[in-house]
């Protein structure tokens, strides 16, 4: 690295030692603790042969020319390090900024997206690069721009993989992003995804999530509704298979008449650990914010721990808030008049889960009016099929 970055990332790492890693006891991480920093540190040895980091883009048809602007930054020249971390704060003081320092230290290279006002259809496919990695990617839109942006990353590999990813989002006013995720995971896998979003007045982001387990993966979304009738919306669909996943969404209310939604539907088989922890703040001065928030578990089959965790913190009277949680298995009702069509238990059971799981998608980004480049569809059915190909026959106990 040139010295500049390199010191950079020596800071980052004296801080990490000097305030320590994440607390067993942490509250957000009580009930699925990450695993040592060591492990998301890595070394930086040879350079990366890839300039795009992994990234791949695609502009569809239906994109206003000249709206996009794609720039990939190398994170070992200090002026580019500069100028990548210029528009971005310095970690938050919560229970996962070590996440954050950790990153710092050992992000190689960045990707920045700028779009301007118009339309735009991305798809941006992300293979990993190295055993240990620290992908940074930053999506900005200006004023009045709205974009539909595909975000899938490849399918396991072979080898595990440990990836500690920062999405930084920021939409100007009036801006609006419809984004798909798409996450599979190996089973050894080790992943942390973190996405912080700021909406400026009148913006609106909406995310759908299609997450499997792996050794340890995370999915943490921070929302901050800083503009008035800025609105944000996150619905997740989580399978797990005998495996670990957790998707946290914080969405944090600072201007009247904002709106967030945040969903989680966990899918879980075996001997899994799946958590859904979403808290929603709402600061003084809101008024007429309004606030939604809807868990659902569903054990497939073994005895899988699924803990949700619906939270408010509300600082303000004149606010709408709801929340709330449901743990329990498939209706048997549903099961039989699935098999009175003809189907096997099996079948039935794909039919139910794919219908549950697309409808919570829908909520979030609506794919079937989308050009078939950009749908979560395919994934959705091979995920399911997987996910219950890897269950043992005995239904799960309830109770």
């Amino acid at each position: 690295m040139a010295h500049g970055a390199s010191n950079d990332a020596v800071a980052a790492r004296n801080h990490l030692a000097a305030h320590g890693w994440i607390a067993k006891k942490a509250e957000a991480f009580r009930h699925l603790p990450p695993p040592p920093a060591e492990l998301w540190l890595g070394e930086v040895t040879a350079p990366i042969e890839a300039p795009e980091d992994g990234w791949t883009l695609q502009i569809l048809d239906g994109t206003t020319a000249g709206v996009v602007e794609a720039r990939w930054f190398d994170a070992a020249d200090a002026a580019q390090r500069r100028e990548l971390f210029a528009s971005l704060p310095l970690p938050a003081d919560d229970d996962a900024a070590p996440f954050a320092w950790a990153h710092r230290a050992l992000v190689r290279r960045g990707l920045r997206l700028r779009l301007g006002a118009g339309e735009s259809l991305l798809r941006l496919d992300r293979a990993p690069v190295a055993a240990v990695e620290a992908p940074l990617l930053l999506i900005e839109l200006a004023p009045g721009a709205s974009c539909v942006l595909l975000e899938a990353h490849a399918a396991p590999l072979a080898a595990p993989v440990v990836q500690n990813l920062q999405v930084h989002v920021q939409l100007a006013q009036g801006a609006r992003l419809k984004h798909l995720r798409h996450v599979p995971a190996g089973r050894a896998d080790r992943i942390a995804h973190h996405l912080h979003a700021r909406l400026d007045e009148d913006a609106q982001y909406a995310q759908a999530l299609l997450a499997t387990g792996s050794d340890y993966h995370l999915q943490r979304n921070v929302v901050a509704l800083q503009g008035a009738r800025a609105a944000a919306r996150i619905d997740g669909v989580l399978l797990a298979d005998g495996s670990t996943l957790e998707q946290q969404i914080v969405s944090r209310h600072g201007a009247p008449h904002t709106r967030s939604s945040a969903e989680v539907l966990a899918l879980a088989s075996g001997a899994a650990r799946v958590v859904g922890n979403v808290l929603t703040h709402m600061a003084p001065g809101c008024d007429e914010a309004e606030a939604r928030q809807k868990l659902a578990g569903i054990p497939t089959s073994g005895q899988p721990r699924i803990v949700l965790r619906p939270h408010l913190e509300i600082h303000h009277d004149q606010v709408q808030a709801s929340h709330g949680a449901t743990w329990g298995a498939l209706p048997e009702e549903a099961l039989f008049f699935a098999r009175q069509r003809g189907l096997d238990e099996s079948a039935a059971k794909a039919l139910i889960l794919e219908g549950l799981a697309r409808a919570a998608l829908a909520r979030g980004v609506d794919d079937d009016t989308l050009p078939e480049a950009l749908r979560l569809d395919p994934y959705l059915g091979e995920a399911i099929a997987r996910h219950l190909a890897g269950t043992p026959a005995k239904e799960a106990a309830h109770g």
